[in-house]
């Protein structure tokens, strides 16, 4: 007990130090902030009410809806409470009011309403010394001033646990819809939960019932019919000292007297549950009873939360002094209001629920404001309309074919309602049906005939037909259900139609390889999930039978033959039309792909593959493409019929060349569109595709070059393999060819002494090597006995189609071998006539022997192009051979050997120095001169502004005259090529004939001999910034008495460097500096006199000015231009003035934009070029230091790339010396101005303050320990 006095002692004293705290605030300069109060509405997307014009919905408590309106009046409000409580359905309407006046409004009724308990009055006279009852002063000043104060003949009761309840009865009635009457009702009031504050300095509230306090709990009619709620926090045991406190907003101070009685709390909070109780019986009604309840007296800071369970709506006035605050309806301020209006009012909310018990809790959230107590003013006169004495209506509806079974969702009763009418044709309900068919139990309708007439929003999402009216009769207190046929509805159905089609055919198919017969379809009702299976005729076409509505997914599960599936799924829609069509119709339409393919034809040479054998060239064979079996359909053919580019489906070009025509057998034949393909020259490969199924074959029709045809049809086949597979790629086929071979026949024998008598000779053997690009081996043949007519000395060798080179390698001892023998085979192609050569001379110009063939390509008839020619016999496939005329040959005795050997070189390089000669006839190594700069890695740079001069050498390095020297020089590497190219012999110029021979001034082909040059000169042009430029000279020749022919080569590579603009600017005093790196890129002082920081600044004279020396470098590889200076002061108050520029010893201006310039032009300042310029410091004082900045900007000419750089320069002047004086007293005065006076003095008075209320705590805390 001495605790809870010590407790009531510390409140008064915690308030003073408040107080105290709040004005030291204010003297130091600062502020006490309150928080800020937002509201926190939270608003759903839901609109599950109408609500009448005027009611606005502004946010939700919990899920239901807060709405405000400015009508406040009672006819009003009713249309929203009505709006909101419609669709109830409640067993018990609480407080309702039927038409004729029955019923009565929750409320308070003088003479009817009871509260009982003892009355305030008989506080004032107990016993002051009994601490078990509050002070009837305390108790007054708490809830029994201003005009909704309680009086001393209201009752009140203690409630000292929470769980206890009181009970005001008979506070109205409530309707029984069951038993379709009015009973009394009476309001029970559970305390769950309350708060309080133990003094007047707590912050955190406390448990009233766990500390052993209890509640006092008073109820009253405020004058107006609400139910007024009074709640006191009783201290026990603690005595009455005023220290303050007041009635529900709060208090002041107190006096410190003492009265009888124990003192109260400071209430924080109180929870209730209100429970409607039916006062004949004594029990709460059931949990389905809507009530209509105004919370009101909402203020001083009041949150009034409402168990948001059951609640239908919240109903607010506009304006209003509450609002929803973290889901709970708040008083926006702390004023208190003194009378509750009759209805709503801005500090009370209307709440609809369908809850028999419901919580209610009042909560101070200002926190403790020396407030008394807490009032609740409920309900009203408010009320919702009883329904009246009826019979009820409810319905069971079906289908014809699925009965209330629906197949799917596609089908439902919940969108069919049935209005029932009355007789006098008006509309009193409409009744909506649930899932399964069934509405609810209509509301109470009065005895008589109705008809129900079928009525739906969504005709379309019920999948049903309208069906006729039904008259049905309602019996009073009865339940009348209509289900059954006199309620079934037809079901709409549909059937889904499938036609199938070729995606490239249609229904038109190309050959019998194809039909549209024999689809399989599988159809999955996205729906329900039931599936179908249905089967195309040769047509293409299948339908369903009735099926029910949705959305069908139709799969192909099997294409027909010669078709793959591609048939892609399809959604058919089978949609309700309206509500007089019974069966819809709905078509799924695809194709699929029909089964194409390709083939591939490789061409290769019999002997070698794809490997190039002789001079052969197999690039141009040609090969048509022809069908292979007889076809009905839109490509109807018969075998042997050429596949035409357009016959359907239109082949496709896949490798090779389309070809139009061809020389065969030397006549020039037109294939129109026929399909014939020249192999692609890199794999000798043909290939179409694009083919409908079936049998073809490849016919070779025209050979390559020094090939007969290959006689072979090569064919395949194009059938379907799976529905997978639509490009059947068939086996590719190798076609073989022969290459023409040259049949040479050579005859050696020996001369006997006086030459009358020749005899052949065995054993001498023999080489024949490939030349001049022929791809073959060597091949040796030795003479022999002639297995047809018997004699010696014949050897013969077949030889690939191309250049040989035969030479005697074992010759008969003591005699002459033969001349190497040359032997060619030509095969001119535009007219099928192949020639074979042999010759003694690499040029042929002298002949041993020559032929002609006829090149047939397997064909028929006569070779136009043979008039005038002896033709020696036709090449064809089964004849690849052209036999030369034999060649008999006498060996004489041996010559000597020739030292002779033919040999070229040329070099090139840059200068006009003529390079040294190389080794020649294609055998030097890269960079094997000066200047020679062979290979890209070793290209000469060169500025891209300059013109390069090169100079060619050629060199008959050989011991034998040279002749027919052709010079060439391309470009391999760049843009460029070389200009002015002049050749020179002996110091005069050579000219050129029609084949680039060089002539001599008198036309006649040049001849040098060994060690001789020939001089060439010739310019490259300015390249321009980061290029390569590479060229190749190439010089041949042929041996005057050899015929051998010789040549050689040699490249040359330049470059130009990246553009690397770079600008530099010197500044120092004693002469113009040296450049350093530029670019912004050199370190402090890195020339002599350049002082760079104040710390290496300068020591110059005070009072005289200084020289200063600048200097600007283009220290880069480009020309600049856009030069710009700019000087600026950046430490010290003068700048450097008269600033002149030079340049090669004219004087430089700025123009308009601060540029260089010179003769009223822009300055351009060519690479190593310098600026100098000069100009002057003025005197400085003594002590003094001055430092300015010289910054150049400049553009690379060509490139573009901006650069810059810039110097510092520092001087200084010696301080003046200081005199000495004595020494004086250190004494600092301080004038502060006007606002440091007031800030010192505000500072200094705070710090008083602050000292002295530290002081007074620690004084405070000492006490109150021993107090303790």
């Amino acid at each position: 007990m001495k605790n809870k006095q010590t407790q009531c002692r510390s409140w008064k004293k915690g308030k003073r130090w408040l107080y105290s705290a709040g004005v030291l605030a204010v003297l130091v300069g600062g502020a006490v902030t309150l928080p800020n109060i937002v509201s926190n509405v939270t608003i759903h997307a839901q609109a599950a009410v109408t609500m009448p014009s005027g009611f606005n919905q502004i946010g939700n408590i919990g899920t239901a809806p807060l709405y405000e309106t400015s009508g406040v009046q009672w006819s009003n409000i009713q249309a929203g409470v009505d709006a909101l409580a419609k669709n109830a359905n409640a067993d018990y309407y609480v407080g309702s009011k039927s038409k004729d006046g029955k019923g009565q409004a929750v409320g308070w009724y003088n003479g009817q309403t009871k509260y009982n308990g003892t009355t305030l009055g008989t506080l004032a006279s107990a016993n002051p010394a009994d601490l078990t009852l509050p002070s009837y002063g305390f108790v007054k000043k708490a809830i029994m001033s201003n005009a909704d104060g309680f009086t001393d003949s209201d009752n009140y009761n203690f409630v000292e646990s929470a769980g206890q309840y009181v009970g005001v009865h008979n506070v109205g009635q409530a309707f029984d819809v069951k038993a379709g009457k009015y009973i009394p009702i009476g309001l029970k009031v559970k305390i769950n939960d309350a708060k309080y504050y133990d003094s007047n300095e707590a912050t955190s509230p406390r448990d009233v019932f766990s500390d052993g306090y209890k509640l006092l709990v008073t109820a009253r009619n405020d004058g107006r019919g609400n139910i007024t709620m009074g709640y006191v926090v009783v201290m026990t045991g603690v005595s009455a000292t005023d220290h303050g406190g007041g009635g529900e907003g709060g208090g002041g101070g107190g006096t410190g007297n003492t009265s009888g009685g124990c003192t109260t709390g400071i209430p924080d909070s109180v929870e209730v549950t209100l429970s409607y109780v039916n006062e004949d019986t004594g029990d709460i009604l059931p949990n389905n009873s809507l009530s209509v309840m105004k919370v009101a007296d909402i203020d001083a800071g009041q949150a009034a939360n409402l168990q948001q369970i059951g609640v239908l709506g919240y109903i607010i006035s506009n304006p209003s002094d509450i609002e929803a605050k973290n889901n709970v309806l708040t008083a926006k301020t702390n004023a208190t209001v003194n009378q509750d209006a009759s209805t709503l009012d801005k500090n009370s909310f209307i709440s609809v629920q369908t809850q028999n018990s419901f919580a209610l809790k009042f909560t101070d959230t200002l926190g403790n404001q020396n407030q008394g107590s807490i009032i609740e003013s409920l309900f009203g006169s408010q009320s919702a309309t009883a329904p009246e004495p009826v019979g009820y209506l409810q319905l069971d509806k079906t289908t014809v074919q699925y009965g209330d079974n629906l197949p799917n969702n596609l089908y439902d009763f919940n969108d069919l309602k049935f209005q029932v009418i009355d007789k006098d044709g008006k509309v009193v309900q409409t009744l909506t049906l649930d899932k399964d068919g069934k509405s609810p139990k209509s509301k109470g309708l009065p005895a008589g005939n109705y008809t129900l007439h079928e009525v739906s929003d969504k005709w379309s999402s019920t999948g049903q037909t309208e069906r006729p009216d039904v008259k049905v009769t309602i019996k009073s207190g009865e339940t009348t259900t209509v289900s059954g046929d006199k309620l079934a509805n037809t079901a709409v159905q549909g059937q889904i139609s499938i036609t199938k089609k070729g995606v490239e055919s249609g229904d038109a198919m190309w050959n019998g390889n194809y039909t549209l017969a024999g689809n399989e379809f599988k159809i999955t009702s996205l729906t329900d999930g039931k599936t179908y299976t249905l089967t195309t005729d040769a047509k293409g076409k299948a339908q369903t039978g009735k099926i029910p509505l949705g959305k069908y997914k139709v799969e192909e599960t099997k294409a027909s033959n010669g078709f793959v599936n591609t048939f892609k799924p399809v959604e058919v829609e089978l949609t309700y039309k309206d509500n007089k069509t019974e069966v819809v119709f709905g078509d799924a339409k695809g194709t699929n792909q029909e089964v194409k393919g390709q083939n591939k034809i490789g061409k290769e040479d019999a002997v070698t593959g794809k490997d190039e054998d002789g001079k052969g060239n197999m690039k141009t064979a040609k090969y048509a493409l022809h069908y292979n079996d007889v076809s009905t359909g839109s490509s109807a053919h018969k075998v042997g019929d050429p596949v035409n580019w357009k016959d359907i489906p239109n082949a496709k070009l896949l490798v090779g060349d389309k070809v139009s025509e061809a020389t065969i057998n030397g006549s020039v034949v037109k294939f129109g569109d026929n399909v014939v393909i020249d192999v692609d020259d890199e794999n000798l490969e043909a290939s179409v595709g694009n083919l409908a199924a079936g049998k073809y074959y490849w016919v070779e029709v025209d050979a390559g070059e020094g090939y007969t045809v290959d006689s072979v049809k090569h064919e395949f086949e194009i059938q379907k393999k799976d529905d997978k597979t639509p490009n059947i790629v068939t086996t590719d086929t190798a076609s073989q060819e022969k290459l023409v071979n040259a049949k040479v026949v050579i005859r050696k024998q020996t001369e006997n002494e006086g030459g009358s008598t020749n005899s052949g000779y065995n054993g001498v053997e023999f080489e024949a090597a490939p030349i001049n690009g022929t791809k073959a081996d060597p091949v040796k043949f030795t003479t022999g006995i002639d297995p047809v007519s018997g004699e010696d000395g014949y050897a013969s060798a077949l030889l690939a189609y191309g250049e040989w080179k035969i030479t005697e390698t074992k010759g008969i001892p003591g005699y002459d071998d033969i001349k190497p023998i040359y032997v060619r085979v030509t095969h001119d192609t535009k007219k099928d006539l192949l020639t074979v050569e042999s010759s003694n001379y690499k040029d042929y110009h002298v002949l041993i022997s020559t032929r002609t063939y006829n090149m047939t390509d397997d064909a028929t008839g006569d070779n136009p192009n043979t008039d005038g020619l002896i033709i020696a016999g036709n090449v064809s496939s089964n004849n690849p051979v052209a036999p030369l005329s034999p060649m008999t040959y006498t060996d004489k005795e041996t010559p000597e050997p020739s030292d002779e050997k033919p040999s070229i070189d040329i070099e090139k390089a840059n200068g006009d120095k003529m390079p040294d000669a190389g080794n020649g006839n294609y055998s030097d190594k890269d960079n094997n001169v000066a200047n020679d700069h062979d290979t890209k890695d070793t290209a000469l740079e060169v500025k891209p502004d300059k013109v390069t001069p090169l100079s060619f050498k050629i060199t008959n390095n050989g011991t034998e005259d040279l002749t027919h020297i052709k010079f060439t020089d391309k470009t391999i590497q760049g843009k460029l090529d070389v200009k002015d190219i002049k050749w020179t012999f002996n110091g005069k110029s050579l000219t050129l004939n029609d084949k680039g021979e060089f002539l001599t001034s008198d036309n006649q082909l040049l001849v040098i001999k060994p060690k001789e040059v020939i001089e060439i000169h010739g310019q490259l042009p300015a390249m321009g910034w980061s290029q390569y430029h590479g060229d190749e000279a190439e010089v041949t020749a042929q041996g005057v008495k050899s015929h051998e022919n010789v040549g050689d080569k040699d490249k040359w590579y330049s470059k130009t460097p990246k553009p690397k603009p770079a600008i530099d600017t010197e500044k120092a005093n004693d002469g113009i500096p040296e450049a350093g790196k530029g670019n912004d890129q050199d370190k402090d002082n890195n020339v002599k006199n350049d002082h760079d920081t104040e710390d290496t600044a300068a020591n110059i004279e005070a009072g005289k000015t200084t020289e200063i020396d600048f200097s600007f470098t283009n220290v880069g590889n480009e020309t600049l231009i856009n030069l710009k200076p700019v000087d600026k002061t950046i430490s010290g108050k003068v700048d450097v003035t008269k600033i002149t520029y030079t340049y090669k010893g004219k004087t430089l201006t700025l123009d308009k934009d601060g540029y260089f310039a010179l003769d009223g032009k822009r300055l351009e300042l060519p690479v190593g070029d310098t600026i100098s310029a000069k100009g002057t410091l003025p005197a400085l004082e003594a002590g003094e230091v001055h430092g300015d900045e010289i910054t150049i900007t400049a553009m690379g000419k060509d490139s573009k790339i901006p650069v810059k750089d810039h110097d510092k320069w520092y001087g200084k002047t010696p301080k003046k010396a200081t005199p000495e004086t004595p020494s004086k007293p250190n004494l600092t005065i301080v004038l502060p101005n006007t606002g440091t006076k007031v800030m010192a003095w505000l500072t200094g008075l705070g710090i008083v303050i602050l000292g002295s209320v530290i002081g007074g705590t620690i004084w405070y805390k000492k006490k109150k320990k021993d107090d303790q």
